[in-house]
């Protein structure tokens, strides 16, 4: 028997695995069989397979996670941190920090434009600056700069990004300087995205400040801290492997059978349903099969050939298809899910103009799919300067309603893929790069849409603060429950992973 059954080999989960496991309870990680929800079964539709590199990456996009609040910064440097006293520490796993760089943007001519700094989602705190005159012309320049002597008539109440930008900076301002930069980061026209999620206190400072630029100003900092990215050092495989790693001191053993269903038992049923259970269910010859707090059984977690009792379970994203998951282990998965496509390509013929901007890396537009669809193209320097021979393209779609049945249709994929050759070529027909290698596919998957609005962000996490979560011993953890907002996703499930061994332990709250 185990004190604590984690399903799951991704950061999230085994975030979870540690805190148990810190404070001496025993601890059994296995992989779930099953794909798991939409985001996997996207990858297995394309190809992409379902190996332990693919679960420490996924549910979220590895190049774009955030860490607004610090959390996880720290607990990569817990990870990092020497495992014993003398032994060296485990530097792949420790952060590095990415500030945001200003991007080029398409300006009033349609000519490649630095994004006017400082700003806050692309509203400029001047809005007369060159560069804003370069991107919104004279007249869109003017129009913004009204917001400097029109009195603020809704104090902090404006709940739509995109409305406090029209009312505030104009139509100019919105179409070529948030709306490009809202549906990169959300995949919703910035109309549909709620100031509160995009830069909490902002209208606050609208208040303060009265007006959106002088807000744009004061909040600057706060919204570079927000958007730096950050990432293990080595990646996120390495940092998997380090984790698994301090969960070994530790004790921890993980599986090496996958998992095929979990049964949720009562602590009186226990012994009878060890009686007839496959061979190793309940002696001492099982792996994990004694636990030194003999805590009540609740959980039988089926391997191939063995179920291992537990008296709790986390289940990651993956675990979401298995037979047996309890009602606290299907809370709702990413609502909205988005394509992602990207490729190597030679460098574009506007690195003269990112040379010029003081040699800007990364470059955004809009383009229209054949359908209609609005996708957000993004460039960026593989090397990290404008001069590079090899620059990176990442398009990304629209936020879409899913019901995480599982794979999309192959008719659907095959749509997709259409849409993106044919959006490729035009973009780079456009900007005169070609593909560094015609014969490599696109990198084609299906990642989380960051939550726009706090109504879809609550709806998510309402289990986590519902009675049946409170006295539940099913933790139901995941990127995916945060849609795709891996830094809340293990602030969460270490969080609550705490309150649950306090209730293993018999500490009282």
């Amino acid at each position: 028997m185990v004190d604590v059954y984690v399903i799951g080999e991704g950061p999230v989960e085994l975030a979870a695995a540690l805190e148990f496991a810190e404070v001496g309870l025993s601890v059994r990680i296995g992989r779930a069989a099953t794909s798991g929800g939409a985001a996997f079964a996207a990858g297995a539709a394309d190809g992409g397979g379902a190996d332990r590199a693919d679960e420490a990456r996924a549910g979220f996009s590895p190049d774009e996670v955030t860490d607004p609040d610090g959390t996880l910064r720290a607990f990569l440097d817990h990870v990092a941190s020497p495992l014993s006293p003398g032994s060296a520490p485990l530097t792949g796993a420790r952060p590095i920090s990415e500030a945001p760089v200003p991007v080029l943007l398409r300006g009033a001519d349609r000519a490649w434009t630095m994004q006017p700094t400082p700003a806050v989602l692309g509203i400029p705190a001047v809005p007369l600056s060159r560069e804003s005159l370069a991107v919104l012309g004279r007249r869109g320049a003017a129009r913004a700069f009204l917001d400097r002597v029109r009195p603020v008539l809704t104090i902090g109440k404006t709940r739509s990004l995109g409305r406090l930008v029209r009312s505030r900076l104009g139509k100019s301002a919105f179409d070529r300087l948030v709306d490009p930069i809202a549906r990169a980061k959300y995949g919703v026209s910035a109309d549909q995205v709620d100031v509160a999620i995009a830069a909490p206190g902002l209208n606050e400072d609208v208040t303060t400040a009265g007006s959106l630029c002088g807000a744009a100003l004061a909040y600057a900092e706060r919204h570079v801290a927000r958007e730096t990215r950050v990432r293990p050092s080595a990646g996120w495989e390495a940092l998997r492997e380090a984790l698994l790693e301090r969960l070994a001191l530790y004790g921890a053993e993980v599986a090496g059978a996958p998992v095929v269903g979990v049964r949720s038992i009562g602590a009186a049923a226990c012994d009878e349903s060890h009686a007839g259970d496959a061979p190793g269910a309940g002696d001492a010859s099982a792996p994990g099969a004694d636990s030194d707090r003999g805590g009540a059984t609740e959980w039988l977690i089926e391997e191939a050939g063995v179920r291992i009792p537990a008296s709790a379970v986390v289940m990651g994203d993956r675990a979401v298809g298995l037979t047996g998951v309890p009602a606290e282990g299907q809370v709702p998965e990413a609502s909205s899910m988005r394509w992602v496509a990207e490729l190597d390509v030679t460098a574009p013929d506007f690195v003269p103009a990112a040379r010029a901007a003081g040699g800007r890396r990364a470059a955004l537009e809009t383009v229209a799919a054949p359908n209609g669809e609005l996708w957000s193209v993004a460039w960026e320097s593989a090397l990290g300067d404008s001069e590079a021979s090899t620059w990176r393209i990442r398009f990304a779609g629209p936020a879409q309603d899913v019901d995480g049945a599982g794979a999309p249709r192959a008719e659907a994929l095959a749509d997709v893929r259409a849409a993106i050759d044919t959006m490729l070529r035009d973009v780079l027909d456009a900007s005169g790069a070609r593909r560094m290698d015609p014969d490599l596919p696109v990198d084609l998957r299906m990642v989380p849409a960051l939550f726009a609005s706090v109504e879809a962000r609550d709806r998510s996490l309402l289990h986590t603060t519902s009675p049946v979560a409170a006295e539940s011993t099913c933790l139901r953890v995941g990127p995916a429950v945060h849609s795709g907002d891996l830094a809340a996703a293990v602030a969460e499930a270490r969080e609550r992973s705490v309150h649950l061994r306090r209730r293993l332990t018999g500490i009282a709250e």
